[in-house]
């Protein structure tokens, strides 16, 4: 469950972060866009803008230092391929549980992404299921929400009062729960995605493991960009929910108005959940929604963010 914020569809707004990033590499070559026409009168050379001073990246702090050490190097990406549809990632959300409703959801005839809850009844099983149907997997790592204690993140709960090996050792044990790891996405997480000092000792092991992260977005107070940044973890946001109201008609508008932010944008991402309605639309809408978007998988929407 998420806390949600503004409009559902995200359109509004600062730009998302892929707009602001190096692309990690697609499987195919790397291509890029001609450049735009210079406009003046003919035999004309266009007056040149003055050059503009860049801003100083921000040092790191003697903490920040510390866990950067003892990271490994990584590789520059490559520019992406373009398109010629508009390509969404569309991660189901909270797997481990409904293991029914999971498997037909893995069914789908599409590349969705899986995102699975540590220490949750099913979660080897349906990880194993849906990397043989080839669908990426994702730990749902759960972190404190605002709520807290009154509302539980559940087992593998990364907490505000952890001492910093508290939270690491955690973390590790959360990968090691879920087999066939790509990435990972905060579950709740409002209170702890906004603390910079936790968030960049989340991403030093992600960097540790080459993972991912995709922010939920369950706070506008989220540090996750930032630690990101810092430790050159590959980052993405969600754009959309597309089921906090599990009615069909309401999924059917979420679905609409994601294509129109990824048409506009050229990509988008969505969180979805296993719920029965969800499964039913999207078993209807997929087909008409192939002809209109390119579903990937995450890992193809996340960037390095400079």
């Amino acid at each position: 469950m998420h806390r949600l914020l503004g409009p559902p569809a995200g359109p509004q707004g600062s730009p998302p972060a892929r707009a602001l990033a190096r692309s990690i590499p697609p499987a195919s070559a790397s291509g890029s866009a001609p450049p735009a026409p210079t406009l003046g009168a003919p035999g004309r050379k266009a007056p040149s803008a003055p050059a503009q001073p860049k801003a100083s990246p921000r040092s790191p702090t003697p903490a920040e230092g510390e866990l950067l050490a003892a990271l490994p190097t990584v590789p520059p990406p490559e520019a992406p391929v373009p398109r010629g549809l508009p390509r969404v990632a569309l991660i189901i959300d909270d797997i481990g549980y409904d293991r029914p409703l999971a498997e037909k959801l893995i069914a789908l005839e599409a590349p969705l992404t899986f995102s699975v809850l540590p220490h949750s009844p099913h979660q080897k099983a349906l990880a194993r299921l849906a990397h043989e149907r080839g669908r990426e997997i994702l730990l749902h790592l759960p972190m404190e929400p605002l709520e807290y204690p009154t509302i539980q993140p559940g087992p593998g709960a990364l907490l505000s009062s952890m001492t910093p090996d508290q939270l690491l050792a955690e973390v590790e044990r959360n990968l090691q729960a879920v087999p066939y790891v790509r990435g990972v996405n905060n579950h709740m997480g409002s209170r702890l995605t906004a603390d910079p000092d936790r968030m960049n000792q989340v991403f030093s092991a992600l960097r540790r493991h080459g993972l991912f992260f995709v922010d939920s977005r369950t706070t506008e107070e989220s540090a996750c960009l930032a630690a990101a940044r810092l430790f050159q973890v590959p980052f993405a946001r969600r754009d959309v929910f597309l089921d906090h109201r599990p009615e069909p008609e309401f999924i059917r508008r979420q679905l609409a108005s994601l294509v129109r932010l990824a048409r506009r944008q050229g990509e988008a991402i969505a969180i979805a959940h296993p719920h029965p309605a969800t499964y039913e639309v999207l078993r209807g809408e997929l087909p008409r929604l192939k002809a209109e978007i390119e579903f990937v998988p995450a890992s193809r929407l996340v960037r390095l963010i400079e």
